[in-house]
């Protein structure tokens, strides 16, 4: 049997910006999973301690996602794998591919002296972060969470890039063909750069959080594909206007934010596109103003000895309303 300790810091994962998700209920929503660990975690995998344990999680994964074979020795605590798979022949560097096992040796960068491991779930162009789900690394809800992790180490809140990287999958390209099939993938960039580090929300029916430079894989084809954009920080919400550019074949604006700051953008995600070349859609921030408050007085209308009075909500709706009644007098002269 071995196991991985939980760091004491953070306190939870909402403590870490790098955190995708938190928590089994928030990781089984939108795109993220947690391939279905919290109806087996009180199963043992490749000899490990069930339950809240990075290994035995890995191992799930590892065994039931990508059909590795139980291996035929023993891989001990999180931060030995890489040392026994290595003297086993099974390919250890410091690639990560999607499937790969992620390795930390442990003793540093908050990670416990037993080691850790996780599960890349995602990678960035030229290697530039990893996404990886894990289990039992910090402290929060269920023990489990999605987090970014980023090769240079000034963008990360404390999870640092892993040691190294096991392949016990054979190959890594085909799986993540086949992992991309049935999704999207996008990247989110914001302008001005002052608001790249915040947050947006994609809602359809879901809210989804979307980190800005973070290749994202959404699902195509789910309930209508139309996404509405805004911010996370509801402040944020209230002073800008939204705009949004797109390029890929998969995705298209169908409505365009403004021309006030409660009117949001709508995109339209219509397929899987190229899986290896994400499609980007580009938010640029403006400074907008809020809609029209709604007034409470009435206005009295006379024409031709008719008198008519009218709730005035707003300046295009008595507008409106006024044209109305004339085009009534007048036809019912």
């Amino acid at each position: 049997m071995a196991f991985c300790v939980a760091s004491p810091a953070p306190a939870s994962a909402a403590d870490a910006s790098s955190a995708l998700c938190s928590g089994y209920m928030a990781c089984n929503q939108g795109t993220f999973t947690t391939h279905g660990y919290d109806s087996h975690s009180g199963s043992s995998y490749w000899t490990m301690y069930p339950g809240d344990n990075c290994t035995n999680y890995v191992a799930y994964v590892e065994s039931t996602v990508y059909a590795v074979p139980t291996p035929t020795f023993n891989l001990g605590d999180g931060g030995l794998w890489a040392t026994a798979a290595a003297h086993h022949g099974v390919l250890v560097n410091h690639t990560p591919v999607i499937g790969s096992v992620a390795v930390w040796d442990g003793g540093d960068s908050g990670i416990p002296d037993e080691g850790h491991v996780a599960v890349v779930e995602a990678v960035g162009p030229n290697d530039s972060y990893i996404v990886v789900s894990q289990q039992h690394m910090l402290d929060d809800v269920d023990g489990y969470d999605w987090t970014v992790i980023n090769a240079d180490p000034s963008l990360n809140q404390w999870e640092q890039w892993p040691d190294s990287f096991i392949h016990f999958v054979n190959e890594p390209t085909a799986v993540a063909n086949v992992a991309l099939a049935t999704t999207a993938n996008l990247v989110v960039r914001v302008v001005p750069l002052k608001f790249a580090n915040d947050n947006v929300i994609f809602d359809n029916r879901l809210a989804r959080v979307i980190s800005p430079r973070v290749l994202t894989n959404f699902n195509a084809g789910g309930s209508s594909g139309d996404y509405q954009i805004s911010f996370q920080k509801s402040a944020l919400e209230s002073l800008y206007v939204l705009r949004v550019s797109v390029k890929g074949s998969n995705v298209k604006v169908l409505r365009q934010g403004g021309p006030y700051t409660n009117d949001e953008p709508t995109l339209r995600i219509t397929g899987v596109g190229n899986p290896q070349i994400p499609s980007i859609i580009t938010v640029s921030v403006q400074r907008g103003t809020a809609s029209p408050s709604t007034t409470t007085s009435v206005t009295t209308i006379t024409h031709s000895g008719t008198t008519t009075t009218l709730p005035d909500k707003t300046s295009t709706t008595f507008a409106t309303a006024l044209q109305r009644q004339l085009r009534h007098s007048i036809h019912s002269r």
